[in-house]
């Protein structure tokens, strides 16, 4: 392997792990907002009534926002799996 595809490969494997960083904020973010949808959930639904709109939404909310966390995890792991992948590849050759 030339050395210049080397450096290609490391500089892709160093762009990725950048994003998955970003990608895990994205994550944090996603449980917090699935937070505030038990918060919303909670709310409406011990009232009653108009209110209880309010339980129906935070709970579509919340079941939005946790698969949203579970796609975006699983993206982080197929990430770090590539990365790692990438690497052994550069250090074997």
């Amino acid at each position: 392997m030339k050395d210049e595809e080397k450096k290609q490969m490391f500089y892709e494997a160093e762009k990725q792990s950048k994003l998955l960083k970003n990608l895990s904020r994205w994550s944090v973010s996603a449980m917090g907002l699935s937070s505030i949808g038990i918060v919303i959930a909670y709310y409406g639904l011990s009232r009653s009534k108009i209110k209880f709109a309010f339980g129906v939404f935070g709970i579509l909310f919340t079941v939005v926002c946790v698969v949203a966390c579970l796609l975006i995890n699983l993206a982080i792991r197929n990430g770090r799996k590539n990365v790692n992948n990438i690497l052994k590849i550069i250090s074997n050759k």
